[in-house]
């Protein structure tokens, strides 16, 4: 007794039903299992047709549902009209095979023999060769690997490209093709062989770089990071004073005057501590504002922006000068042992590592004479 599932030939229901038992070719489209038909005819909905489930037209059926063909059609991107066949809803109209529209043709300009003679006529290039590169280029899509690589003759890359772009621009400016204001990449931008060359060259000189160099230009890039950073915030740190004090690049109006014309000095003016230190260095220098109004309020707080500045680069000095005088104290103290083993005595004996046997007593070496002597 066969298997529960199983029927004839041992095939289940599901593959029999995706028409694998031999009667007709397996389907194209993704088929549902049998237990979603089911569920289907419980509630009510239609089940596929036979054509949907993978059968071809005209096997017996009904019709329910979404019907299927297996309809002939052609590419119009072709051009040997090969005729193919696939699966078509049934009913639907299809102009053109949907997948014709991303076969995209070069629109090149082709010159005539006119034209070459009055335009594109040169000593460095034939008419054969220019025919046979604008072939190739409309072959191969502007791929000037590939038209390099077809090419016969000693040719590079940049001239091929040269010429066909130089003929191309030459053309259309004899046609008129381009109206004067018109943005086109041809026309503003021509091909310029020597910095391709020179970009081509300083790449694989990118290229070739060893992991030392690698390294080092890494450092380099980080440091001038730093430095730069370090750069934008003292020019924010100044800008934001100079804007504090009313004295930055964006002119700002004085406050207005009451109605009466008279205002104080002091209400007018900004109070920080680095403004109340450049009003007392402008009164040693016997600068002062005697006539207080808008315009002259202005003029002076323009002034001690300009004094703030000033007695900040002071101390960025005062600062520097005292930074050097302690690595100059630093490179004295390092440099001192070597002052000290320069002068030090160079003979063989103080450069031993102990010190030599201090000599013997006179008796001593008589005795050791008699003795020798007695023998």
């Amino acid at each position: 007794m066969a298997p529960r599932g199983e029927g004839v030939g041992g095939l289940t229901s599901h593959m029999r039903s995706m028409g694998l038992d031999g009667s007709a070719p397996p389907p194209l489209t993704p088929t549902p299992p049998p237990s979603i038909w089911r569920e289907k005819k419980k509630s009510g909905a239609a089940a596929p047709s036979s054509a949907a489930a993978g059968a071809q037209p005209g096997s017996s059926g009904p019709p329910q549902g979404a019907q299927w063909e297996w309809k002939a059609f052609t590419n119009t991107a072709r051009t040997d009209g090969l005729e193919l066949r696939h699966w078509q809803k049934k009913g639907v109209p299809v102009e053109e095979y949907q997948f014709s529209r991303f076969n995209k043709k070069l629109q090149l300009i082709k010159y005539t023999d006119e034209e070459y003679t009055k335009y594109l006529a040169c000593t460095e290039w034939t008419k054969q060769d220019t025919d046979l590169l604008m072939k190739l280029v409309a072959r191969f899509d502007l791929n000037f690997i590939l038209v390099h690589d077809r090419w016969t003759g000693d040719r590079i890359i940049e001239q091929l490209k040269d010429r066909f772009y130089l003929c191309q621009r030459k053309v259309a400016e004899a046609r008129g093709l381009v109206a004067d204001g018109e943005e086109c990449v041809l026309m503003q931008q021509p091909y310029n062989k020597e910095w391709e060359a020179q970009r081509k060259s300083h790449m694989e000189r990118l290229y070739a770089r060893s992991k030392q160099e690698e390294a080092a230009e890494a450092a380099v890039t980080e440091e001038a990071r730093k430095l730069e950073a370090l750069q934008r915030k003292r020019k924010a740190d100044t800008k934001k004073k100079q804007h504090a004090l009313g004295g930055g690049n964006e002119e700002e109006e004085p406050p207005a005057c009451p109605p009466g014309g008279v205002v104080l000095r002091s209400g007018m003016m900004a109070r920080s501590a680095e403004k109340l230190s450049a009003n007392k260095w402008l009164a040693q220098a016997g600068i002062a504002q005697l006539l207080s109004t808008q315009r002259t309020q202005a003029v002076f707080a323009a002034l001690c922006a300009d004094v703030i500045t000033l007695m900040d680069w002071h101390k960025r000095v005062s600062r520097k000068k005292k930074e050097r005088e302690q690595m100059s104290d630093r490179r004295q103290e390092l440099l001192r042992p070597l002052k000290k083993r320069k002068t030090a005595p160079t003979s063989a004996s103080s450069s031993l590592p102990y010190r030599t046997p201090p000599p013997q007593p006179q008796d001593t070496r008589e005795q050791a004479s008699g003795a020798g002597g007695g023998r």
